[in-house]
């Protein structure tokens, strides 16, 4: 997801801002770094090309034209030529609508078109053994009749969530078979994540098993968020969050799948971790 952009003059005066999400640059920095950037880029002529240096966890793109300074701050596994589209895009509008003063200029309206034109797809994945929970958990943030027994996922399920805003992003969700026969392709459905979701059925057999997923996310998808759901808590057997993310070493939320009103803290859980800083 886009987490900042920023439009500065060849001084580094900020001209427009806008933040969908925590930087990686630290809040105490970031417009003093933003700045002294805006200064080094104006001395050199990209004339509307487009060039990128990654940090951390994050990646910025960075452009000048006519004597202002472009800066989009997104995250590392966003793609570099759609990132590059949308700010093609900024650059064309913001040279449309402001001819160097201030004056008939009208940045809330600006931001509007900013909202519209960065707005990205935002890749959820649910991953976890068969029977846990995921598909029951996509119903449930897609308002669908929940299911009254257990029926496999085959391959791989790819939903929109209508609705699902989280920052400027469309949250779709993909929604991994969790039988073995499918472990091999585990890896592929993963890529690109911004967001994968381990969901356990808070057993202890499978919460020990499930750390193979965690594994297999450092390895394959590094860059991205990882959390877990200890589902079905209203069981008397369950282990309580606090035990699964012990054995897991990810954050882990205890949830009920079946109950609607885990509905709205799936997205607050969400949007707490892709909003945050990246980790």
């Amino acid at each position: 997801m886009i987490r900042n952009i920023e439009i500065l003059d060849s001084n580094g005066k900020l001209i427009f801002k806008k933040r969908y999400g925590v930087s990686s640059i630290a809040d105490d920095i970031i417009d003093e770094f933003m700045a002294s950037l805006a200064k080094t880029i104006s001395r050199v002529n990209l004339d509307g090309t487009i060039e990128f240096m990654n940090l951390k966890k994050t990646r910025l793109y960075y452009s000048n034209a006519d004597k202002t300074v472009f800066i989009f701050e997104a995250d590392k596994n966003d793609d570099i030529g759609e990132m590059k589209a949308k700010m093609r895009n900024i650059i064309h509008q913001f040279t449309v609508e402001y001819s160097g003063t201030i004056q008939n200029w009208d940045p809330s309206a600006f931001g509007e078109k900013v909202d519209e034109l960065t707005t990205t797809l935002l890749k959820l994945s649910l991953i976890g053994f068969s029977g846990v929970g995921k598909t029951t958990i996509l119903k449930l943030i897609r308002e669908e009749e929940l299911p009254r027994e257990h029926i496999p996922t085959i391959g791989v399920g790819i939903k929109g969530v209508k609705g699902a805003m989280i920052g400027n992003t469309q949250l779709v969700c993909w929604d991994l078979a969790g039988q073995e026969r499918f472990k091999m392709t585990w890896d592929k459905f993963i890529k690109a994540s911004s967001l994968i979701v381990i969901v356990t059925d808070s057993t202890l057999e499978n919460t020990v098993k499930s750390r193979f997923f965690v594994r297999l996310v450092r390895e394959e998808e590094p860059e991205a968020n990882i959390i877990a759901l200890a589902n079905k808590q209203d069981l008397p057997s369950a282990l309580p969050p606090e035990k699964v993310e012990e054995i897991l070493g990810v954050k882990t939320y205890g949830f009920v799948a079946i109950d609607p009103m885990n509905r709205s803290k799936f997205f607050e859980i969400v949007r707490n971790t892709v909003m945050g800083t990246p980790s």
